[in-house]
């Protein structure tokens, strides 16, 4: 991968980029918020891959995903791919496995967090949920955020908590969240 120096405007320093990155930054805009309606890159292997998540082909898309993150270990969009398609066939831990690697690039990751949380819920690890949860904050998706809030409300005051409920209720939020 070839990459090129730009100049950093905040520090004036000259700083490497990828040619990856530099398209990334370009295709940052017209991305949307859904990882079925992102794209991982420019990659002919990653546009394939997208292509199977948004199909529902997801143990096709992981198998590309997985690829790619052996040739690059930090593909930071390949990760919450193949963790999204491990999470939508059932394998919470495979999941939680890849967010969690993300999370460790990038602490912040809303989509990485929230998800996390899910998949700890599955397992029912209730409090690793709660833990991810309480770090979520997506003014861009009230109905999640609210749901999150309440449980986390809930939480508080002392009352028990079902991982399975709390999942059941977050994914629920999702879902609406996705059909307004």
């Amino acid at each position: 991968m070839t990459s090129r120096s730009i100049k950093d405007h905040r520090t004036g320093k000259d700083r490497k980029i990828s040619r990856r990155d530099l398209f990334q930054g370009l295709f940052q805009k017209v991305r949307g918020d859904s990882l079925e309606k992102k794209s991982s890159g420019v990659d002919p292997d990653m546009v394939y891959a997208d292509r199977l998540l948004r199909e529902g082909q997801y143990d096709k898309a992981a198998h590309l995903y997985s690829r790619r993150l052996k040739k690059e270990p930090r593909h930071l969009e390949a990760m919450p791919n193949l963790g999204y398609c491990h999470f939508m066939q059932g394998d919470y831990a495979g999941a939680r496995q890849s967010w969690e690697k993300l999370l460790g690039f990038r602490p912040r990751d809303n989509f990485a967090l929230l998800y996390t949380g899910l998949a700890c819920a599955r397992l029912g690890d209730d409090q690793g949920a709660l833990e991810n949860w309480k770090l979520y904050y997506d003014i861009r998706k009230p109905m999640v955020q609210r749901e999150i809030n309440l449980i986390l409300a809930r939480q508080e005051r002392g009352d028990e908590l079902n991982a399975r409920e709390m999942a059941d209720l977050v994914q629920e939020a999702l879902e609406k969240q996705e059909k307004k």
